[in-house]
């Protein structure tokens, strides 16, 4: 009976802070797939790859988060056999990104949606290249519990630059914005330190 108590008064204790305030730490780990578009020498390409990543931040005030996002990229390999293309090998290469960003959070009445604008700025490896992105995303977080959400946010990313060598950029390399949708599951943990 005891425990049971204690299991019951630690869960009123975790459950009646507010959604996010001042001073918080909070985790999320979101998955997403990419496509993307490229031209060189007017040839058409195109990036596929999986995306699994962690943001933690801290909540400066109730509204306003900042924090550091590493990145998981999963890119199918392809080895191509010129003599038989029915021998093509696919592999799966793991590459890992880092990213900044900072949301500001527009808090509702009821506590259990929370809508959010920010921007971020990811370096992010694709294959043997890797890409600088910067923009804009919007999102919402769902509040299940009053310390669990589902976060779906879009996210629209302009290169700023990428690692291909000269020749490759002189020879028309174009890279077109990305456009993620994003989905997983947040955390806000409370005050840590």
């Amino acid at each position: 009976m005891k425990i049971k108590l204690c299991v019951f008064f630690f869960y009123i204790a975790f459950v009646s802070f507010s959604q996010q305030q001042a001073g918080d730490l909070a985790l999320q780990f979101s998955g997403n797939f990419v496509t993307q578009r490229f031209e060189i020498n007017n040839v058409p390409s195109r990036i596929i790859q999986g995306n699994v990543y962690v943001k933690i931040g801290k909540f400066f005030t109730p509204n306003l988060e900042m924090g550091v996002k590493p990145n998981f990229f999963f890119t199918p390999n392809i080895r191509v056999n010129n003599q038989d293309p029915t021998k093509n090998k696919t592999t799966l290469k793991t590459s890992v990104g880092f990213g900044l960003y900072g949301a500001y959070s527009f808090l509702t009445a009821d506590g259990k949606f929370n809508p959010y604008v920010g921007a971020e700025i990811n370096y992010q490896p694709s294959g043997n290249e890797a890409f600088v992105n910067l923009g804009p995303y919007a999102g919402l977080r769902y509040f299940v519990t009053e310390r669990i959400n589902i976060d779906a946010n879009l996210n629209w990313l302009i290169n700023l630059g990428s690692t291909y060598d000269q020749s490759t950029r002189n020879s028309g390399l174009e890279v077109s914005p990305s456009l993620n949708l994003n989905i997983g599951v947040g955390v806000v943990l409370g005050k840590i330190l």
